[in-house]
Formats: structure tokens, sequence, C-alpha cells
């Protein structure tokens, strides 16, 4: 993981092809399922891979929204789960 500014934080990984990428969070989210998560690296990682063999018809972009929106959701189910957010 990287810090890019306060908004942001940067999680490298590997793409498909074994090449190195990056995935950017919103601040919220990473440091929410930071919080709550084991290993958020991992997941990101695990969810790309993921997002890249259901849908491999997704262009880079397209797959990198999806997976902040799956971290997204995933912080909200974090939230809600552990009673901080009861109203999402």
């Amino acid at each position: 993981m990287e810090k890019e500014d306060s908004d942001r934080t940067v999680y490298s990984i590997r793409d498909e092809y074994g090449e190195k990428s990056s995935i950017t969070l919103d601040k919220f989210t990473a440091d929410t399922l930071q919080k709550y998560l084991p290993n958020v690296h991992e997941w990101v990682q695990k969810t790309y891979s993921r997002v890249a063999k259901k849908k491999p018809e997704l262009g880079r972009r397209e797959k990198g929204d999806l997976v902040r929106a799956l971290a997204l959701r995933e912080a909200a189910q974090q939230l809600q789960s552990h009673g901080e957010f009861d109203d999402f």
C-alpha cells in the first residue's frame, strides 16, 4: 500500500497478465477496510482477480471502477455489521 495524498490510498496489485498495476481507493473506504479487514491489500488483489476473471471484456478503468464499488460496499457492510452505521 502506498499513500498518494490525503484523499486517496493506492494499492499495488498484479493484473490478469501478471503486470504491476494499482488500484486507488478513496480515504473513507480505505480507512474503513483497514480497520476491519486483516489484510486490505490481499482483499483488493483477490477482488481485482475475481473481477478480471468474471468480466474479461471490461477495460482496465472499468475493472478498477468495479473494484472500487465493491470496496465501498464491503466498507459499508463492515460498518453496519459493527453497529457503526446502522442506517446504511
